[in-house]
């Protein structure tokens, strides 16, 4: 590329993130992981605020940083070479240690070039939307030289920060606008710009952009139309139990493999995720069927089959969500069920139940599948996510169910597990 051209892109592209609004402040320690000399590579989903968080660095570096954006398509002829250009650009204009890199995976040789200048003392932040590229490439050629940090769109807390929504001592006021906040945030996930202008479309052209650009055209799938019909079914149906076989009958593929694969490529740019039965055989906990959750609510209602959503599985949803941000939850099953099992290095294991609202047609079975899943454990209690309910159930044994409204549940647990 010519030097005066791709000096004149950097300079158009720092004024653009220059002029956006630094957003909402993220949970997510980057300053603390810039200060132990490693590259940060923060990876998550189109849209879900990467770029807005590079916009805070820079804000907080005020002027002193580099910046290039490669999710452009004024690059698409940048090469190897031009890296040298890039270098003598950035060195000409500012003289400073910060560099920031967008969408670095779609760079020719990047995880090279990051290594060049991370011996030559720079800090690095890059960004990306496909996990697996990103830490393949990393752990190659930059093994214990980079932290990851993955970026999901907003938690509850975050969501907070986004609606200027005040923490102050509970008062019915305050419980009542904490209510409304959490169903709405059920609903509608935390997409930041679709939170913001409320237009629908705006999530159908982020997941357009992932089937098509992120997974279909980079790796070359030729099953297109069966590929996007497994995608809406998994979107359409959140915590789902499948197993790869049936679903390749089900949905008309070749092979179950393909259908491994595919499911595969939708992890890795944070479209959904898998969650794995617990056993304490891990081979046993392969072979199980996995349960599938969709990376936030109001992506899976703007492309989902079903006309209207069912409160108890986006209730789910956004339970997962906010456990997927701390580790990996297991499901525990065997006569009966229980949601989520997470292990806390102090308490041991936790369960975690999830039912919308308890009552009489539902208690035998949540419930029930709490005790069984703190019996297997020997917990002495566990907890059921509700909308709206708080209060203590004895169970047999001595063993107590906590119900806990989502709103109170989720703030506690976000500050609790990020501190």
């Amino acid at each position: 590329m010519e030097t005066l051209y791709l000096e004149r892109l950097i300079n158009d592209q720092r004024n653009e993130l220059l002029s956006k609004d630094t957003g909402t402040p993220r949970e997510v320690s980057w300053r603390n992981q810039l200060n132990l000399d490693r590259i940060v590579a923060v990876t998550g989903i189109r849209r879900c605020g990467k770029s807005t968080l590079l916009r805070q660095i820079a804000e907080y570096f005020g002027s002193d940083f580099n910046y290039i954006n490669f999710d452009d398509l004024r690059l698409t002829s940048f090469s190897e070479s031009d890296y040298d250009i890039l270098l003598t650009i950035f060195s000409k204009s500012k003289k400073s240690s910060i560099f920031l890199f967008d969408e670095i995976q779609l760079a020719p040789s990047w995880e090279r070039y990051l290594r060049k200048l991370h011996d030559l003392g720079y800090n690095i932040v890059i960004t990306g939307s496909n996990s697996s590229l990103l830490s393949n490439e990393l752990g190659s050629h930059l093994t214990g030289r980079y932290i990851q940090q993955e970026l999901f769109p907003f938690s509850f807390n975050e969501f907070l920060d986004f609606r200027s929504f005040k923490r102050v001592h509970e008062s019915t006021d305050s419980v009542s606008r904490l209510m409304q906040l959490s169903k709405e945030y059920i609903f509608n996930g935390g997409f930041p710009e679709f939170l913001k202008h409320n237009r629908r479309e705006l999530l159908e052209q982020t997941y357009r952009d992932i089937i098509y650009r992120d997974i279909i055209a980079r790796y070359g799938i030729q099953e297109r139309q069966a590929f996007r019909e497994l995608a809406q079914y998994l979107m359409s149906n959140p915590g789902i139990k499948i197993t790869y076989g049936k679903l390749a009958k089900q949905l008309g593929f070749r092979s179950s493999t393909s259908v491994k694969e595919y499911i595969s490529h939708m992890e890795d740019v944070y479209l959904l995720f898998q969650i794995h039965k617990f056993d304490w055989s891990l081979k046993r906990s392969l072979l199980a069927p996995r349960k599938v959750y969709p990376v936030d609510n109001g992506l899976s209602h703007a492309v989902a089959f079903r006309l209207s959503p069912n409160r108890g599985h986006l209730l789910e949803t956004a339970v997962f969500n906010q456990l997927r941000r701390f580790g990996s939850p297991w499901y525990y099953a065997d006569r009966k069920e229980c949601d989520f099992v997470i292990e806390n290095r102090d308490t041991g294991y936790q369960c975690i139940q999830v039912c919308w609202h308890l009552e009489g047609d539902n208690q035998d079975r949540e419930l029930g599948g709490l005790q069984e899943a703190m019996n297997y454990f020997d917990s002495g209690s566990g907890t059921i996510v509700t909308y709206d309910q708080e209060r203590t159930v004895k169970l047999p044994e001595g063993r107590t169910a906590r119900l806990v409204p989502f709103w109170r549940w989720a703030k506690r647990f976000g500050h609790t597990s990020h501190e």
